[in-house]
């Protein structure tokens, strides 16, 4: 998902995601939601309990998260790795909006050889 300027916010079954400006990937089940703020920044809280929080500001699918309908550990919202998109499903779902995503697909600071 892509959103444009201002706030928005997006409800699932274990939490709400407030986000401001944002490239998101989620993935909702009935008691486990991932979340991949892809770029920008995302507020994550329990559907039912918005103490339980967690901030998040990503350059580039800085911090993906499980959001669990029963505690982990003592914990909610726990890191989990990158899965299921790519930055070129993202940049094309940008370009459908007219925008390009902040992050380019062609980076050029590897600075070993490359085969072509």
């Amino acid at each position: 998902m892509v959103f444009g300027k201002g706030p928005r916010s997006v409800h699932v079954p274990t939490s709400t995601i407030g986000i401001r400006g944002t490239g998101l990937y989620l993935e909702a089940q009935p008691d486990l939601a991932y979340v991949c703020t892809c770029y920008g920044a995302t507020d994550i809280a329990a559907s039912d309990d918005p103490a339980i929080s967690e901030s998040i500001v990503s350059a580039h699918h800085d911090a993906p998260r499980y959001i669990l309908a029963r505690a982990d550990k003592g914990r909610r919202i726990v890191p989990a790795p990158f899965k299921n998109h790519t930055d070129l499903e993202l940049t094309l779902i940008e370009s459908l909006v007219g925008r390009n995503p902040p992050f380019s697909l062609f980076d050029e600071s590897y600075g070993s050889p490359r085969r072509y």
